[in-house]
C-alpha cells in the first residue's frame, strides 16, 4: 500500500557519535560517584581514628559503668532502702 512518493520515512536511531557521547557521560558520572564514595569512606575512617585516639587518651573520666566498681552503681542512703522500694 505504500507505493509511490508518499512512502513513510523510517525514523533513524541515534548515531554512533551520540551513543558514544552518552556512554562517556555515564562513565564519567559513575567514576565521579565512585570517587566521591571513596573520599567519604576515607574521611569517615580518619574521623573514626581521631575519635578513638581522643577517647583512648582520656583519663579520670569515670562513669557508673566503667568506673572502679565496674557497674556496681552507687551507694543509696538508708532511707531509700526500705521493703517498699527494695533499694531503688
Amino acid at each position: 500500500m505504500c507505493a509511490g512518493p508518499f512512502k513513510p520515512i523510517k525514523p533513524q536511531g541515534p548515531s554512533a557519535e551520540e551513543i558514544e557521547a552518552r556512554e562517556s557521560s555515564r562513565r564519567a558520572q559513575r567514576d565521579a560517584l565512585k570517587e566521591e564514595r571513596r573520599k567519604a569512606a576515607q574521611i569517615k575512617q580518619e574521623q573514626l581514628e581521631l575519635t578513638q585516639a581522643a577517647l583512648a587518651g582520656r583519663r579520670g573520666r569515670r562513669s557508673l559503668l566503667s568506673g572502679r566498681k565496674g557497674g556496681g552503681g552507687f551507694e543509696l542512703a538508708d532511707t531509700y532502702k526500705t521493703k517498699k522500694t527494695l533499694g531503688a
